[in-house]
């Protein structure tokens, strides 16, 4: 109820306690300080901090902020120090649980004074899971605090290996099915990006050796049809190209233009032929005959003396291989493309403490009512799963959906009425492996 959007009354109402039962409660949450509340239950002898996932748009923004800042946790044997575990932890987490220590550890130090035999209870989801692993950490850096557990609810990845190694004895993560936030961190989502990067442009590679194939093909179709046409008779060929032109025109020469110039049949229809396969070669990148063709000054419109002219003229040398252009842009930035440089300089997060799974198991006998052999219900199975399977992610339908607290709800009243009802028949519970996952 803690963990909704309804009001903090139903909460209270839905827990049995009453506002003296509330030592501190931090309603409107804010950049790097989440909401949270600290109840005494007199009825379990236990002090709960319950610590609310990201709900408003600060929230988002703390669980954004997932840069690895240093965080070293030290571990104490009867009162002294007997071990530090260094590693790194995500930073607008750790901001948030430092705060709430400072807040609730003078609270705690009253209440453990007061009620002897008291233990304390971190209870989190998503965000707030991640937040109350870490203030664990912290808590249990008090002699008097040895005794304060963490339930973790989908926690994200907050915490490099050996810090959440270093928890297993005082933290379980409970994960729902396909969740995808215990597995989500830079580094998992990099490595999935270049996986579909990887993907698409092997998929572009095969495009690309089909459609190859066709353009040259068509390449070389195109350039025997070109130079049959230049070595044609030219006052048929013309006639062809244009078929617009009327007969009095198809005589060996033209009327002078306006400069006084006659133009020559035979040469226009060669610098027609010619040009038609500057264009056919431009479009298959064949870059040595185009620009050689460009660069000499010829287009159908120029007279004999202008032909003579431009050959006169100096060519230009071809530009380098390098700077050729293409279709899509200058072949220099096409070959020196950026390449994404990743996030080498990340560090692997993973989920804190003893992870546990519940999963949804294939049936194991079918519905003798049904006609297809289905079954009855779905089979919840629960076991500890080895800490390296969320390194990765792996993408589901539902691995939003069952993220949320609703969703775990469902789930874990599945799995409870399975394990009464393996208990009312004395049967034993198998799970899967973690190997099996």
């Amino acid at each position: 109820m803690f963990f909704s959007k309804k009001s903090f009354s139903a909460f209270l109402k839905f827990g049995g306690y009453k506002q003296e039962d509330i030592l501190i409660h931090k309603a409107r949450a804010r950049l790097m300080q989440p909401s949270f509340a600290l109840v005494c239950d007199k009825r379990t002898k236990c002090l709960l901090l319950f610590i609310r996932g990201a709900i408003s748009t600060k929230e988002r923004l703390t669980a954004a902020t997932s840069a690895e800042v240093p965080f070293h946790h030290i571990i104490l044997s009867e009162g002294k120090i007997s071990n530090v575990v260094l590693g790194y932890a995500h930073c607008g987490m750790l901001a948030g649980a430092r705060w709430i220590a400072k807040l609730v550890i003078p609270h705690l130090h009253n209440k453990m004074q007061e009620f002897s035999g008291y233990h304390i209870k971190v209870i989190g989801h998503s965000m707030g899971a991640g937040i109350g692993a870490i203030l664990t950490y912290i808590l249990h850096e008090h002699y008097e605090f040895l005794s304060c557990s963490c339930l973790a609810f989908a926690p994200p990845a907050c915490m490099t290996w050996e810090l959440a190694e270093s928890g297993k004895d005082f933290i379980t993560s409970l994960v729902n099915r396909n969740d995808v936030v215990p597995a989500f961190s830079k580094v998992s989502s990099e490595s999935l990006r270049s996986e579909v990067m990887v993907s698409s442009k092997l998929d572009d590679v095969q495009d690309h050796f089909h459609h190859g194939l066709f353009a040259t093909i068509s390449q070389r179709v195109a350039f025997i049809r070109s130079h049959m046409l230049s070595i044609s008779h030219s006052t048929g060929k013309i006639a062809d190209y244009g078929s617009s032109i009327s007969e009095p025109l198809l005589k060996d020469t033209i009327p002078p233009t306006a400069n006084g110039h006659g133009v020559d049949c035979s040469q226009q229809q060669q610098v027609v032929a010619s040009e038609e396969t500057v264009v056919v070669l431009v479009n298959n990148n064949d870059h040595f005959t185009s620009l050689k063709a460009a660069d000499s000054g010829v287009t159908s419109q120029e007279g004999s003396d202008s032909n003579a002219a431009s050959s006169d003229s100096p060519q230009r040398p071809p530009p380098p291989a390098d700077e050729a252009p293409n279709q899509n842009g200058t072949g220099k930035d096409k070959q020196k493309e950026p390449v994404s440089a990743g996030c080498s300089s990340s560090r692997q997060l993973f989920p804190p403490g003893r992870i546990i799974h519940m999963v949804a198991l294939p049936p194991q006998q079918p519905d003798p009512n049904s006609d297809d052999g289905t079954s009855s219900g779905e089979v919840v199975g629960i076991y500890e799963t080895p800490r390296g399977l969320y390194g990765k992610i792996r993408l589901a339908p539902n691995m939003i959906k069952e993220h949320y607290m609703p969703s775990y709800i469902r789930t874990m009243e599945s799995l409870l009425e399975q394990l009464q009802k393996d208990d009312d028949d004395g049967s034993v519970c198998t799970c899967t492996a973690p190997s099996d996952l």
